[in-house]
């Protein structure tokens, strides 16, 4: 069962992001223009891909550069606090993001690794729908 997938306005504007690519090799078609659009479409169905799923045997998290597959009788679900600043403006009135939430799922047979889910939000009442989904799951697929 899916729980989480990228918004349909990321990939979206992903792609609008992609329309001078487009023109450029439109007007100009050079092995070198056409090279980058195939680029930009791999990168855009890169993003599209992103999502944590929950199947019979596995949490599957499939983050930009990797999926990862964390066996269910070993997923733990974490939200971690995060500290420090981040180069980005949070929600309020234009301070720098000091912090949000982040969701984990940790591999508690195999050295406690922890794999950041990349498709929760870090502020929000998602997150934590996202959460509660995620252990509800874990759960039922645990008791199957």
């Amino acid at each position: 069962m899916t729980i989480a997938k990228v918004s349909p306005w990321i990939v979206g504007f992903a792609a609008v992001l992609l329309i001078p690519t487009f023109l450029r090799a439109f007007d100009n078609p050079t092995p070198l223009s056409i090279a980058w659009v195939l680029i930009g479409i791999c990168l855009v169905s890169r993003v599209a891909m992103m999502q944590l799923r929950v199947d019979r045997e596995h949490v599957v998290i499939r983050n930009y550069f990797r999926t990862t597959r964390v066996p269910i009788w070993e997923a733990e679900v974490e939200v971690v606090q995060e500290e420090g600043a981040n180069p980005f403006l949070s929600d309020a009135g234009g301070k720098v993001d000091q912090g949000g939430r982040s969701l984990c799922v940790v591999r508690m047979w195999n050295d406690h690794e922890k794999v950041g889910v990349t498709v929760a939000p870090r502020y929000g009442r998602e997150l934590d729908r996202i959460h509660d989904e995620l252990i509800e799951q874990i759960r039922h697929q645990r008791a199957a």
